[in-house]
């Protein structure tokens, strides 16, 4: 069959119904993609594990063992040390300029800096430190993908029994839950144990939303402020719109950098790549499961007119 239609009245009937057949046959396609190629849902640093899943060191010199853990250790502590130093230096200032809001005033300084009046200067101050707070970011981004390896070696790699010790002594900030015994299978935690952990993990996370509310509703009202008062004229505008704009990016780079986020998983098309050398027989059945539908289907269009046949792949 050419596909092609034999009357004007057919023609009529598939140019008027062509965009409403089309469209459905997108979406058909859109929907056997997403189940072909499903989007899952990771962070990072999970993304970072399932890679390091996959990895086999060929020599003794790069084993995720506990060396592996110990020669990234004092990285990471670098690391977390010179964001620490921001984050001090962050928070003084945050203090400063909110002191001078609310009119209680405070003397600001640091090793060879002090600054007494802030009138002029706050406009600099909040500016710094919110590209201070993206640098600080960054670093914190490094260190989260350390510490992703760090955790990837020590519950694969270590002795069960000893995980939970290894945890509290690499990832001490981290370490909020209570360690769980092992060796004593018949030893467990009661009811009213288990609910008053729950209570006050939730309540510990619902604190540190607000906390963080907060610090962004106070942290926006200082830069408004900065704005109304314009001290350095035009200048202060351009501080003040780029401080909340330095702050977004900063909230957008956490998002990105720490949430669960989609990517496209392509592991049929590994598969299928994979079949020859493994199972040649099973290759031809696969390759219709994956994209048996969608050709017959696209045949269909084109019997019907809807695609023209110089439009079909010599495939």
């Amino acid at each position: 069959m050419t596909g092609l239609p034999q009357t004007r009245l057919q023609q009529l009937y598939i140019s008027v119904t062509r965009p409403f057949v089309m469209a459905a046959y997108q979406l058909r396609e859109r929907r056997r993609f997403r189940k072909n190629f499903p989007l899952i849902w990771k962070t990072p640093g999970e993304i970072t594990q399932l890679d390091l899943a996959n990895y086999e060191p060929e020599g003794d010199d790069f084993k995720l063992d506990k060396k592996f853990v110990d020669d990234l250790l004092p990285a990471r502590d670098a690391a977390r040390t010179k964001a620490n130093r921001i984050i001090f230096v962050n928070a003084m200032i945050f203090a400063f300029l909110l002191t001078d809001y609310f009119s209680i005033g405070l003397k600001f300084s640091i090793p060879g800096v002090s600054v007494v009046d802030p009138k002029g200067v706050r406009d600099f101050l909040i500016f710094f430190s919110s590209l201070a707070g993206i640098y600080c970011l960054l670093i914190q981004n490094n260190i989260y993908t350390i510490e992703s390896a760090m955790k990837y070696s020590i519950l694969n790699n270590f002795p069960v029994e000893l995980r939970g010790i290894y945890t509290a002594k690499y990832f001490y900030f981290e370490n909020f839950s209570p360690p769980s015994p092992i060796q004593l299978p018949h030893i467990s935690y009661s009811r009213l144990y288990s609910n008053y952990f729950i209570a006050a993990s939730v309540a510990f996370l619902v604190l540190l939303l607000l906390y963080f509310c907060l610090y962004t509703a106070l942290y926006i009202t200082i830069a408004i402020d900065v704005w109304k008062s314009a001290r350095l004229g035009m200048w202060s505008y351009i501080i003040a719109a780029a401080s909340i704009a330095n702050g977004a990016l900063s909230i957008s780079y956490v998002i990105l950098t720490r949430m669960r986020m989609p990517y496209r998983d392509y592991t049929v098309l590994h598969e299928l790549q994979g079949l020859p050398e493994i199972a040649p027989s099973q290759l031809e059945r696969r390759q219709k499961e994956v994209y048996g539908e969608g050709s017959a289907d696209y045949l269909t269009l084109v019997e019907r007119g809807y695609i023209k046949p110089d439009r079909v792949s010599n495939g």
